[in-house]
């Protein structure tokens, strides 16, 4: 694993110090991610999930995208998610809704995992 990814797992474990970080090597320097748990507003049932993703070598100048959440997660209100928030996917093995959103800037600078997984369930907060 690439030393600027074991600096952002690092990063992760101080964003989220309740959560549980389970990691895969994906063999080219970068790694397979979930973090849990992560809480949801009350706007979704269950309130807590867990966020997946895949860090690859190329970080921080490569966007972390998709990313994965609980597929059991709904909206509370009995609407259904739309695009870019999309069901039918598995994530390591696990059922999971993909949350579409890639940063086309991301091969411009560097990129920071705790600042795209805030970004990602704040749109999932204010798009739901």
């Amino acid at each position: 694993m690439k030393a600027e990814v074991s600096a952002a797992i690092e990063d992760l474990r101080k964003q989220f110090p309740a959560a549980t970080l389970n990691t895969r090597d994906d063999g080219q320097g970068g790694v397979y991610l979930t973090v849990e748990p992560v809480a949801l507003s009350d706007r979704f049932v269950p309130n807590k999930t867990w966020v997946g993703f895949h860090i690859p070598a190329q970080y921080p100048y490569a966007d972390i995208y998709p990313m994965f959440i609980g597929g059991d997660v709904r909206r509370a209100d009995g609407q259904g998610f739309a695009p870019p928030v999309t069901a039918g996917y598995a994530f390591e093995g696990r059922p999971a809704l993909q949350i579409s959103r890639r940063n086309s800037m991301a091969q411009n600078g560097k990129q920071k995992v705790c600042a795209k997984v805030l970004k990602v369930l704040d749109f999932l907060e204010r798009s739901s």
